[in-house]
C-alpha cells in the first residue's frame, strides 16, 4: 500500500525523516497481514468464520475466486501461499508488486474447505496465520429468487418514494441506525426525483448468524431537484441482510450507497473497493456531490510529482508552493509539506460530511502517517480551509504516475 507521510516543513523532512515514527493505523511497521480479503466479491472479514457459497451465483466456470492484499514491512512481500484443507497442503500464489493477489479453485458441492493464508516478508517473516482461517462450503440451496425479490421491492419503492413501504423491508437492527436511514431516505426524496435504478446480482454468500451478503452492480439515474440536471453513475456495491423464517430484511449496506445518499457518514458501514467511478452523494442542502476531482500526474523516470491544493497545480519537479509530493522508492510514499494539520478517515471521499471534516477533533500536527490504504480519506487543515485527498495509485519504480481524487470541504 501507499505510504503517506505528511511532513511540516521541507527541512523537517529531510532532517527529520530518519527519526520519525512510522503509525500504520494500529500497526507496527513491520506488521506482515492482509489489508482485505475478499470470497467471491464479499468481504471474509465481515461474513466471520464460516461462509456459505451458493452454487446458483458462480459464474459458468464454477470457480470460487479469493483476492486480496497482502501487507508487509520495508522488505516487501515476498510469498503468498494458501491451504484449502487446514495446512495439510500449501500452494503458491500470484502476486503484484504492491501486494494485490488472487487464487481461485472448483469446489465441490457439501464440501468444507479449511481456507488459510500464509504471507512471509523479503525477511522471513511471517502473518498469524490462525486468523485467517475460513470456512468455505459449497450449498446447492436457492436464495436468488429471494434476494432478488427483496432486492426488486426495495428498488421499487424507492423510486416510487414511498417511505413506509421502503422501510418495512429494512430490519430493526440496522447496523447504521434505522431512524437515520429513514430520515435520510426522505430527505433523498425531496432531493431527487425520477429515480430509476437497474442492477445485477453478481454473488451471494451466507455468513455468521445466518446473515446473507450480496454483491451488485447497479446504473442508476436520478433528478437533482435542486439543479432541474439530470445525473448518472455506475459501479457495485454491496448489501447484507438478516434472514428470518423465509424472510430477508436489510442489515447493513456499503458505499456506494443505493438508499440514504443523504447521510452516507451515518447510513454506510464501509465501502466497495475496485470502483472507479464518482458515486452519488447529497449534502447538506440537497446538493449533489461526489468523491473529489480525479488528478493524474504522470512523470519521467527519476521525477517526483507533486501537487497544490489550493490552485490544483500539478509538477514533476516539485519546487516552491506544492503541498504534496508522491515520492517513489521501495514502498511508494506521498510526502506532504507545510501541513498544518492533518485527521485520517476509514472511508471514501464520497461518504465524508463536511461536518466531520470540519469537526477539529482528531486533527493532530503529527509529522508522519506511514503505509496510506485505498478507501481511506487524508483531511489537511489549513486555518479556515480544509482538503481531503483518497489515493487511486501511487508511483513505483517503473511508472511515475500519481492518481488519486481531492475534495475541498
Amino acid at each position: 500500500m501507499k505510504k503517506l507521510l505528511l511532513i511540516l516543513t521541507a527541512v523537517l523532512s529531510l532532517a527529520g525523516a530518519a527519526d520519525a515514527k512510522w503509525w500504520i493505523f494500529g500497526k507496527s511497521n513491520d506488521e506482515v497481514g492482509l489489508r482485505y480479503l475478499y470470497i467471491n466479491q464479499v468481504s471474509a472479514e465481515e461474513a466471520g468464520p464460516k461462509i456459505k457459497i451458493f452454487r446458483e451465483t458462480l459464474g459458468t466456470d464454477g470457480l470460487i475466486k479469493i483476492n486480496g492484499r497482502a501487507s508487509a514491512g520495508k522488505g516487501g512481500v515476498g510469498s503468498v501461499r494458501i491451504s484449502l484443507d487446514d495446512k495439510a497442503t500449501w500452494q503458491d500464489v500470484k502476486f503484484s508488486d504492491n501486494g494485490t493477489f488472487e487464487y481461485s479453485f472448483k469446489p465441490e458441492t457439501g464440501k468444507t474447505y479449511t481456507m488459510l493464508l500464509e504471507i512471509t516478508d523479503t525477511a522471513g517473516k511471517t502473518n498469524k496465520v490462525d486468523e485467517t482461517r475460513k470456512e468455505i462450503t459449497l450449498s446447492d440451496e436457492s436464495i436468488q429468487a429471494k434476494v432478488k425479490e427483496t432486492l426488486d421491492a426495495m428498488f421499487a419503492a424507492y423510486s416510487a418514494e414511498n417511505l413506509q413501504k421502503f422501510m418495512g423491508y429494512v430490519g430493526d437492527d440496522f447496523a447504521g441506525d434505522k431512524g437515520i436511514l429513514e430520515r435520510a431516505v426522505k430527505r433523498d426524496f425531496d432531493a431527487l426525483s425520477s429515480i430509476n435504478i437497474r442492477y445485477t446480482v453478481n454473488n451471494i454468500s451466507a455468513g455468521s448468524q445466518g446473515r446473507v451478503f450480496v454483491s451488485v452492480t447497479y446504473n442508476r439515474m436520478v433528478f437533482v431537484n435542486k439543479t432541474g440536471a439530470t445525473s448518472t453513475d455506475t459501479g457495485s456495491t454491496e448489501f447484507v441482510f438478516d434472514s428470518n423464517e423465509g424472510k430477508l430484511a436489510l442489515f447493513s449496506m456499503k458505499q456506494p450507497l443505493m438508499f440514504g445518499l443523504s447521510d452516507a457518514e451515518n447510513v454506510a458501514t464501509g465501502s466497495v473497493l475496485g470502483n472507479t467511478g464518482t458515486p452519488l452523494v447529497l449534502d447538506d442542502g440537497g446538493n449533489l456531490g461526489g468523491a473529489g476531482t480525479p488528478v493524474t500526474i504522470a512523470c519521467g523516470p527519476g521525477q517526483t510529482p507533486a501537487y497544490e491544493f489550493a490552485s490544483g497545480a500539478t509538477a514533476c519537479a516539485p519546487g516552491g508552493g506544492m503541498n504534496i509530493w508522491f515520492y517513489t522508492d521501495a514502498n511508494p510514499d506521498l510526502i506532504g509539506l507545510a501541513i498544518t494539520q492533518e485527521k485520517t478517515f476509514s472511508t471514501t471521499l464520497s461518504a465524508l460530511g463536511s461536518s466531520a471534516v470540519k469537526n477539529l477533533a482528531g486533527y493532530t500536527n503529527q509529522s508522519s502517517v506511514a503505509d496510506a490504504g485505498y478507501g481511506s480519506s487524508y483531511c489537511f487543515n489549513y486555518g479556515a480551509d480544509f482538503y481531503c485527498l483518497e489515493m487511486v495509485s501511487g508511483p513505483t519504480t517503473a511508472n511515475v504516475t500519481a492518481a488519486f481524487r481531492v475534495k475541498k470541504f
